[in-house]
C-alpha cells in the first residue's frame, strides 16, 4: 500500500486553483489581474458579487478580498467544508482534508477511516546514495540471472528485458547497519518530464516461494506526485515522442511492448510511461507540457479505476490547454522573442501589435514617472503611494490585454481576425439580423458587395457602438459620390455616420492549443484487467499448446522426465503447468 500523504504532501503537491475549481468557482477573466482570481456563479450563469479569491503568487494560496488572510489548500478546505463532494454535516474537518486532497492527487483512500494524517516533518527525501544499483548487463549471462527471478515470473522474455535495459535495475538498500542486512528489489527509475534527475524508485520485490506477487510500492520519500518511469526501446526523448503509452506498472508496460512490438516499428520508437499506481493530475500535467503533438494511448487497467484515470487525463489536458498562449498571427513576432519562454512578459513590446503596444506605453510612462519621484526626493510619500497604485492599475490592465491576447482560459483562441472596417450605420441592422427594410437597391448592392468581397466563408461581427464617427468620409463602402475626383484622392462615397465593426472568421481560430494531441483508449481485446494478466494468459496457452498440441491430445513433449524412463509424458508436463499457474 502507498504511503499515506501528509498536509505537507498536499500544501506542496497541489494547486490552489484546483481546488478553487473543485469547490466550483470559476476563473474570472474579467479581473485580468497579476494574479488569477476565481468567482462563483448563480444558477443562471451570473456572478455572485462579492464570492471572490485572489491566487497569490507562488500559486500555493488565495485571500477573500478586501480580508488579505491566505488560505493554504488545507486552510482553504478546513474554513470552507461544505463546498466540497466529501463533506457531511459533523464530519472531522481534517478528515475531510485527506479525502479531498488524495482524491484530487489521484491517491486511494478509506472513505471510513477516522485517524488524522500529520505532517512528518522529519520524513527524508529520497536519493539514491541511499541505494547500490545493479544495473542490467545484456551480454552479461551471469547478470542477467540476477534480474530472471523477477520478469520470468511475469513471463517477460529475454529481449524485452533487453529493450528496456537502460531503464531499470536491481536496487539494494541497509536496512540493518549492525547486522549489515540489506534489501533488494528490482527498481525502475522515477524522473520528472524533461529532467534526467531520479526522484524515485517504482520497485518489486522477489517473487513469494508459491510463485505469488511479492513486494510492490515505492522508494520511501519518493517523488510520487511528478515522478513517473518513462522508457523508450528506441531512446526517443519525451518531447520528440510520436506516441506515449502510459500503464499503472513497468511490468505492465513491458508486457504490452512483448504483445505488439514484433515487426511494429511505432512501438519500438515509443515512449512508455508507469505511473506506479494511481496516476496524479501533477503526472498528467507534466507528461502533457512536454508531449503536446503525440498520440497518447491510455493503456490503464481495464476496471473502474482505469477509466476513471482515463477520464481524469482528459479533464487535466483541458486544463492544459486552457493555461496555454494560443499564438494568432499579430503575436507571433513578440512570442518568438520571449527571453524566457514560460515568462509571458520576457518580450520585446516593441513588436506586440498596436493595442497592446498602446496599453504597455501608458504603463511605461507611469512607470517612469514614479521611478523619476523616487529618486528625486521631492516628492511626499502620499504623492509616490498614488503613483504607484496608477501605474499598477495601468500594469494589470496591460497584463490582462496581453492574457486575452493570447486566449488564456480558454481551451480555443480566439476566431481569426479578418479586419476592422467603418461601416455605414444604415447597413448594419442588415448586416447583423438580415433587416433590409428601408434600404434601397444601391444600399443592398453596396451591402452585399462589400460582404461577398470580404468575407466569402461568412463572419461573426462586433460593432464598437462606443465608437461612432459623425461625419465619415471615408466609410468602407456606401451611396456613391459622383463629383468625387477619385484621381486626386477623394473618397468615392458621400459622407455618413459609421461605426467600427471588427470581423471574424465563424470557424477558424487562431493559435489553437495543443493541435496535434490526440488520446486513445488501450484495453485488452480478451478482457484481461491489464496487460500483464494477458501476457500471463497467452503465454501459458502457449505452453499448454506446446504439451498438448493443437487438438488436446496427449503426447510426448518437452518437460521434465520425473519417473526416469526416458520420456516426457503429459502428467509430468502438469506438473510444470501447475508450478507455472501458481507464478502469478
Amino acid at each position: 500500500m502507498n504511503t499515506p500523504l501528509t498536509y505537507d504532501d498536499f500544501r506542496e503537491r497541489i494547486d490552489i486553483q484546483d481546488v478553487l475549481r473543485d469547490a466550483g468557482y470559476h476563473l474570472n477573466r474579467r479581473d485580468g489581474l497579476r494574479w488569477p482570481s476565481y468567482v462563483r456563479v448563480d444558477s443562471d450563469g451570473h456572478r455572485v458579487h462579492g464570492d471572490k479569491f485572489i491566487v497569490t503568487a507562488n500559486g500555493k494560496g488565495c485571500f477573500h478580498p478586501p480580508e488579505m488572510k491566505v488560505y493554504s489548500v488545507v486552510s482553504f478546505i478546513v474554513n470552507h467544508p461544505d463546498l466540497f463532494q466529501e463533506y457531511d454535516p459533523g464530519i472531522n474537518p481534517h478528515h475531510l482534508v485527506n479525502l479531498v486532497c488524495n482524491r484530487l492527487l489521484n491517491q486511494p483512500i478509506d472513505p471510513s477511516m477516522r485517524n488524522i494524517i500529520e505532517p512528518r516533518r522529519q520524513s527524508r527525501p529520497f536519493s539514491v546514495k541511499d541505494y547500490q544499483f545493479t544495473y542490467f548487463q545484456k551480454l552479461n549471462a551471469e547478470n542477467m540471472r540476477q534480474f530472471a527471478p523477477f520478469f520470468n515470473s511475469r513471463m517477460i522474455k529475454p529481449y524485452v528485458q533487453k529493450a528496456f535495459a537502460s531503464y531499470f535495475m536491481l536496487a539494494a538498500k541497509q536496512v540493518d547497519n549492525e547486522k549489515n542486512i540489506s534489501r533488494t528489489n528490482l527498481a525502475f527509475p522515477l524522473t520528472i518530464p524533461g529532467s534526467k534527475d531520479i526522484v524515485g524508485l517504482e520497485e518489486r520485490g522477489r517473487p513469494r516461494l508459491d510463485g505469488s506477487s511479492g513486494y510492490k510500492g515505492k522508494a520511501l520519500g519518493s517523488n510520487a506526485s511528478e515522478g513517473l518511469w518513462i522508457a523508450s526501446p528506441k531512446g526517443t526523448e519525451l518531447k520528440d515522442a510520436r506516441n506515449v503509452l502510459w500503464f499503472e506498472s513497468a511490468y505492465d508496460a513491458m508486457a504490452f511492448y512483448q504483445l505488439h512490438a514484433r515487426g511494429n516499428d511505432d512501438m519500438k520508437e515509443a515512449v512508455y510511461l508507469s505511473t506506479g499506481g494511481n496516476p496524479t493530475v501533477m503526472q498528467f500535467r507534466g507528461v502533457i507540457r512536454k508531449a503536446p503533438q503525440a498520440c497518447h494511448h491510455l493503456c490503464f487497467d481495464n476496471d473502474m479505476a482505469g477509466r476513471q484515470f482515463a477520464e481524469n487525463f482528459l479533464t487535466e489536458l483541458r486544463h492544459v490547454r486552457e493555461r496555454l498562449p494560443k499564438v494568432g498571427e499579430d503575436m507571433k513576432d513578440y512570442m518568438a522573442s520571449l527571453r524566457n519562454p514560460d515568462d509571458l512578459l520576457s518580450g520585446d513590446e516593441y513588436r506586440l501589435p498596436k493595442d497592446l503596444q498602446d496599453a504597455y506605453g501608458q504603463y511605461e510612462n507611469e512607470a517612469d514617472e514614479l521611478y523619476s519621484m523616487n529618486t528625486s526626493g521631492l516628492c511626499p510619500d502620499f504623492e509616490i503611494e498614488e503613483q504607484t497604485r496608477k501605474a499598477m492599475r495601468l500594469h494589470e490592465d496591460y497584463y490582462k490585454k496581453l492574457m486575452d491576447k493570447l486566449s488564456i482560459g480558454r481551451e480555443q483562441g480566439h476566431l481569426r481576425d479578418l479586419g476592422t472596417y467603418d461601416i455605414p450605420d444604415w447597413a448594419i441592422p442588415a448586416m447583423e439580423n438580415g433587416d433590409y427594410d428601408g434600404l434601397t437597391e444601391e444600399e443592398t448592392n453596396a451591402l452585399n458587395t462589400f460582404l461577398d468581397k470580404h468575407f466569402p466563408q461568412g463572419f461573426v461581427s462586433e460593432v464598437r457602438w462606443d465608437d461612432p464617427h459623425e461625419f465619415n468620409t471615408r466609410p468602407a463602402f456606401g451611396s456613391r459620390n459622383d463629383h468625387a475626383v477619385t484621381d486626386r484622392g477623394e473618397s468615392p462615397y458621400l459622407a455618413v455616420k459609421t461605426y467600427a465593426v471588427r470581423f471574424f472568421h465563424p470557424s477558424e481560430r487562431d493559435g489553437v492549443a495543443l493541435p496535434n494531441l490526440t488520446v486513445k483508449r488501450e484495453v485488452p481485446p480478451d478482457g484481461s484487467k491489464d496487460w500483464n494478466d494477458m501476457l500471463f494468459q497467452k503465454e501459458i496457452e502457449r505452453i499448454k499448446t506446446e504439451i498438448l498440441g493443437p487438438t488436446g491430445e496427449k503426447k510426448v513433449t518437452a518437460g521434465i522426465d520425473l519417473d526416469g524412463d526416458g520420456e516426457v509424458e503429459i502428467n509430468e508436463s502438469d506438473e510444470k503447468e501447475i508450478a507455472l499457474g501458481k507464478s502469478r
